[in-house]
């Protein structure tokens, strides 16, 4: 017996260029990360500029386990445009974990003057 497959609403299967997502960053949360950039966006909404790699997989679950996620092309608001895995793009904001979320604008100042010049 097979065990059952996992659904993930809060992720698509696909995303297609033009649509908006929630952006959720999953990688190291430290100012001295080469995407601290990313971090400090985490919980924001996103546009879908184009997948940039397929993965490895048919389908979400299968490229998680091989460890080959899709990845994308998205554009931030302010128009930082970076690339993000599929599991940190969201079809909700609901879907958030506060473990997840960005450091303060003070914090973030701090740490540009810091690490960033």
């Amino acid at each position: 017996m097979s065990k059952p497959k996992k659904r993930y609403p809060e992720l698509k299967g696909l995303w297609n260029p033009g649509e908006m997502a929630y952006f959720e960053y999953h990688c190291y949360m430290g100012h001295d990360s080469a995407d601290a950039e990313l971090w400090y966006r985490t919980h924001q909404p996103v546009l879908v500029v184009k997948m940039t790699n397929p993965g490895v997989g048919r389908t979400y679950n299968d490229r998680a386990d091989s460890g080959a996620p899709r990845m994308y092309r998205i554009r931030f608001l302010d128009g930082l445009v970076s690339e993000a895995f599929e599991d940190e793009l969201f079809t909700d904001t609901k879907y958030w974990r506060r473990l997840f979320n960005p450091p303060s604008e003070e914090e973030i100042m701090k740490a540009r003057c810091r690490y960033h010049r």
